[in-house]
């Protein structure tokens, strides 16, 4: 079986369905190339990635807003803060 001996590995099984897995597949070749154990790490990063997201209090999400606010040079003239934010985030001028 897959990762006997290895310590600290697990072996998950999951279903998906063909069109899913294929895609996966496309897009793991194409960022983590063909090699042996592409798709582990790809799916190890994936769930990582998740699960940071999923497991962030909201507190800490907005603790880390509130700092990137204070270390910013953008002074804030209460328009639409979405707004605001995107165009910072995509570097836009402003169309006003």
């Amino acid at each position: 079986m897959a990762g006997e001996g290895r310590r600290g590995v697990e072996v998950i099984k999951a279903e998906v369905p063909a069109w899913l897995a294929e895609k996966f597949r496309r897009y793991v070749a194409e960022r983590y190339g063909l090699r042996r154990g592409a798709i582990s790490r790809a799916i190890v990063d994936l769930i990582k990635r998740e699960l940071a997201i999923a497991e962030a209090e909201p507190s800490d999400t907005a603790d880390s807003i509130v700092g990137l606010g204070l270390l910013s040079d953008y002074l804030w003239e209460g328009e639409d803060l979405v707004e605001a934010l995107r165009r910072r985030s995509l570097d836009v001028p402003d169309r006003r």
